[in-house]
C-alpha cells in the first residue's frame, strides 16, 4: 500500500511529553503528519485534554502521574470518522485495550509495540513476590494482544525475541525518531572541557537517580543539572539542600531541555531498566558527550554504541566520567559529532520504516471479522452527533 494514502491511528495511554513511551509517539506523529493521508493521535494530555480523554485517578506511590480513562463513545466515534487502515497500540494499558477491541470488532490491521520490560519493572516496584503475579498477569495481556495484531514492533533487539516468545506474529525492529527541537535548532559548540553534567528525564527508581547523585557528591568540581520529576523528586531536592554543585530544573519542556543539553558538557543516563533511551539519542542529535549503563537499549545498536560512553562492568560512573575527560578536546569533539551524524541518521531510518511498517500492516488480512451492521448503525449515530 502506498504510504501517502494511509490513515493511521495511534492510541497510547502514556501522558503526553512525561515519559519516553509518550514522547515517542508524539514525537513520530509529528513526523508522519507530512507522509500519510492522515493520522492520529488520541493521549491523554495535562495541558490540553484530548476530546477521547476521560476522568482519571492518581497512580500510588508517583504523584506525578496520573491513570486516565477513555471515552469510549468518543473514541468510537473518531475511528468512524476516520476508517483508519491501522491502529498502533503500545502494549497493555486501558487506551490501548479499547483501541485493541475496537480494531477487532470492527476488523482493522492492528500493529501493537513493545518498548517496556514490564517484568524487571514490577520486580523493581513490587519485589519478587508480587511481581511474579504482576508480570505473569502483565505477559497474559501482552500476549493477548501479540497473537490478535498483525504486527508487532519493538525498539531494540532484546525485545525482539522476547515479542516472538509471547506469539508476535511479524515482528519488526524500528528506529526511535527525534522531536524536531533538537534536529532543528541550531547547534552550541561543545566546550573544550567537561564542566557541567545533566540528567534528563523521571525520577523514579528504575533511572538509578541515585547513582547520579553520588557523583554529584563525588565530583564538587564539576557542575550537575538534573531535569525532570516523579516519585523520587523529594530525594533529589534534599541532594540538592546538600551539594551546591547540584541543581533541579523540574519538569522541562522540550525548548527548555535542549538549551539545557547544550548548556553542558555530558549527559548520563544511570538507568538500571531502560528499553532503548531517547534522552541519550537527543543529547547525541546535540553533538553531546554521552554516558549509559549496559541496561540502556540503544547501546544494542552499533551505529549508536559507537558515539557513546557504556559504562563498563567494573566502572562507577565516575570512572566512567574520567576515562571520556582523559580524552583530548579534538577526539571528544570528533566523537561527538559522529554521534551527531548517527543520531540524525536513525532519525530518518526510524521514520522511513515506520511508514513501511505500517504500509505493510494494512495490507494484512485482520483476525476479526467487520461489525454486524446494527453496531455500524449506532457509531454513525455517534459520528453525527460529535460532527
Amino acid at each position: 500500500m502506498d504510504t501517502k494514502t494511509l490513515r493511521v491511528l495511534f492510541v497510547v495511554d502514556a501522558i503526553k511529553g512525561r515519559n519516553g513511551v509518550g514522547a515517542y509517539f508524539q514525537d513520530l506523529v509529528s513526523h508522519l503528519e507530512d507522509r500519510v493521508e492522515r493520522v492520529e493521535l488520541v493521549q491523554p494530555c495535562l495541558q490540553d485534554p484530548h476530546p477521547c480523554q476521560g476522568a482519571s485517578m492518581p497512580i500510588p506511590g508517583d504523584p506525578t502521574q496520573r491513570l486516565f480513562f477513555p471515552r469510549i463513545r468518543e473514541l468510537s466515534a473518531l475511528v468512524w470518522e476516520m476508517k483508519p487502515h491501522v491502529i498502533v497500540i503500545p502494549g497493555p494499558g486501558i487506551f490501548s485495550m479499547i483501541g485493541y477491541w475496537i480494531a477487532r470488532k470492527w476488523g482493522i490491521p492492528v500493529c501493537v509495540t513493545f518498548q517496556t520490560d514490564y517484568n524487571r519493572l514490577v520486580e523493581l516496584y513490587w519485589g519478587k513476590r508480587l511481581a511474579k503475579l504482576a508480570g505473569g498477569f502483565l505477559n497474559w495481556i501482552n500476549r493477548t494482544l501479540f497473537q490478535g495484531s498483525e504486527t508487532a514492533a519493538t525498539i531494540c533487539e532484546s525485545m525482539i525475541t522476547q515479542a516472538r516468545e509471547a506469539g508476535a506474529r511479524n515482528p519488526q525492529l524500528v528506529g526511535t525518531p527525534l522531536a524536531r527541537e533538537f534536529v532543528q535548532t541550531p547547534l552550541q559548540s561543545l566546550a573544550d572541557d567537561v564542566n557541567k553534567v545533566c540528567y534528563v528525564g523521571r525520577l523514579a527508581a528504575e533511572k538509578n537517580i541515585e547513582s547520579f547523585l553520588e557523583l554529584a557528591a563525588a565530583r564538587p568540581d564539576l557542575e550537575f543539572h538534573v531535569a525532570g520529576d516523579g516519585p523520587l523528586r523529594a530525594k533529589v531536592d534534599q541532594a540538592c539542600d546538600r551539594l551546591s554543585n547540584l541543581h533541579c530544573h523540574g519538569w522541562c519542556t522540550r525548548e527548555q531541555v535542549v538549551a539545557l543539553v547544550d548548556q553542558c558538557e555530558v549527559l548520563v543516563l544511570p538507568s538500571s531498566v531502560e528499553a532503548f533511551g531517547t534522552v541519550a539519542l537527543e543529547a547525541m542529535a546535540r553533538q553531546r558527550l554521552v554516558i549509559t549503563t549496559p541496561a540502556c537499549g540503544i547501546n544494542e545498536w552499533p551505529a549508536l554504541a559507537r558515539g557513546l560512553w557504556v559504562m563498563q562492568p567494573d566502572e562507577t560512573l565516575s570512572d566512567t566520567l574520567d576515562r571520556l575527560a582523559r580524552l583530548t578536546s579534538d577526539e571528544r569533539q570528533a566523537k561527538a559529532a559522529s554521534a551527531r551524524e548517527a543520531a540524525l541518521a536513525m532519525n530518518n531510518h526510524a521514520i522511513e520504516h515506520w511508514g513501511s511498517v505500517l504500509a505493510h500492516c494494512a495490507t494484512l488480512k485482520p483476525r476479526a471479522a467487520s461489525l454486524p451492521s446494527p453496531t455500524l448503525a449506532l457509531l454513525r449515530r455517534l459520528s453525527s452527533h460529535h460532527a
